[in-house]
């Protein structure tokens, strides 16, 4: 068992301290090779899976490792009660590892999901600024305040009511209304302020400054989106050093579109769209496997969330690369059951004396 779990694991010291204790209770008791339920065999197990998946450093108590080892050490090897009350102290802890592990992921999709509904809402709120400047072909530097500033407006509106409110599609109207205002030749018409007060009410409301909001909205509701009072120079660099709606940082760079898939790779993606949250999968890429749970993934921005056993973000990806990797052999889906560890090392060594012997025959179930 040593043997198929890291020698750094936080229950390494106290398998070893098992050794003796266990060995004498396989000796006295026979069934201990056939009865899985053995409560000796049950402590084995739960620490060695412990230490291997659950219990990190940070979840151990090392007085409490000791004083089980010394405790089981110290009693009665032929009294299964012995093995079944430490057994039960490591379950114990196990299951509050289990329920941390359970928050802490679900604090994680949360935060995924929290980002895609944004990603999701910014795109949308691009393609409707995108689309009424291709109609009205308002000024360039009025379409850069669309898509820094008012912007922010129609994001919130998108993510607070969705795409079929009257909200949102207030919002659209109003972004019409802009680029229809500001493609106008300069002094050709007065400003709309009633547009402006409104542009100007939304911007307060998503964050801005009182007077940073009253010169975007007097740029925003003039024809050729002019303004005496601000330059363009001074506007542009206060909207520069102000976070966007849900960033906390540098504005990442636009995903680059994914090149075409082949075929291979096309069936793993469509394998993946298929798969449920929590699957398994064993990564190899940096040659040395470790499995993640597929945690979470969005079919609308392609986006993927994956943890360890212990509920902690180990990776974040994008399904196209995650079925790039299984189409060349990096990363596998893991169907198998692989049953629990003192089984599994049970069976190796049995291989292990049936090599000895010259007996590679399995024996009949």
């Amino acid at each position: 068992m040593q043997q198929l779990q890291r020698s750094d694991t936080p229950s390494a010291g106290m398998l070893a301290q098992l050794q003796v204790p266990v060995a004498r209770a396989a000796l006295a008791d026979p069934g201990f090779f056939v009865r899985d339920e053995h409560p000796a065999r049950e402590l084995l197990n739960s620490v060695a899976e412990a230490g291997a998946v659950w219990l990190g450093p940070e979840d151990i108590d090392p007085q409490l490792m000791q004083r089980l080892g010394q405790s089981v050490q110290a009693g009665d090897s032929q009294d299964p009660a012995v093995f079944a009350a430490a057994n039960e102290e490591v379950q114990q802890h196990v299951r509050a590892a289990a329920h941390r592990a359970e928050l802490a992921e679900r604090r994680h999709v949360d935060a995924a999901r929290g980002r895609d509904k944004l990603d999701v809402a910014r795109r949308q709120t691009e393609a409707g600024i995108a689309e009424r400047c291709e109609q009205a072909q308002p000024p360039r530097f009025v379409q850069t305040l669309l898509r820094q500033a008012w912007a922010d407006v129609m994001t919130l509106s998108q993510l607070r009511n969705g795409d079929d409110s009257a909200q949102w599609q207030q919002c659209l109207a109003q972004t019409a209304r802009i680029a229809e205002v500001t493609a106008q030749p300069p002094g050709s018409a007065p400003a709309d302020l009633t547009l402006g007060a409104d542009i100007e009410a939304a911007l307060v409301q998503v964050g801005y400054h009182a007077d940073e909001a009253a010169a975007v909205a007097r740029r925003l509701s003039t024809p050729g989106g002019e303004d005496d009072s601000t330059s363009r120079t001074e506007l542009s660099a206060r909207l520069k050093q102000r976070a966007r709606l849900g960033e906390h940082g540098a504005e990442p760079a636009p995903a680059a579109a994914p090149l075409a898939r082949d075929a291979a790779q096309e069936a793993c993606y469509r394998q993946l769209l298929a798969l449920p949250f929590g699957s398994w999968f064993e990564f190899t890429e940096d040659g040395s496997p470790r499995r993640l749970r597929l945690s979470w993934y969005s079919r609308l921005t392609d986006h993927a969330l994956f943890v360890n056993a212990r509920g902690q973000k180990t990776l974040e990806t994008q399904l196209d690369a995650l079925a790039r990797q299984m189409a060349a052999g990096q990363a596998r889906v893991v169907t198998e059951d692989k049953g629990r560890l003192i089984d599994r090392a049970w069976q190796a060594t049995l291989g292990a004396l049936r090599t000895l012997t010259g007996n590679t025959q399995e024996p009949d179930a």
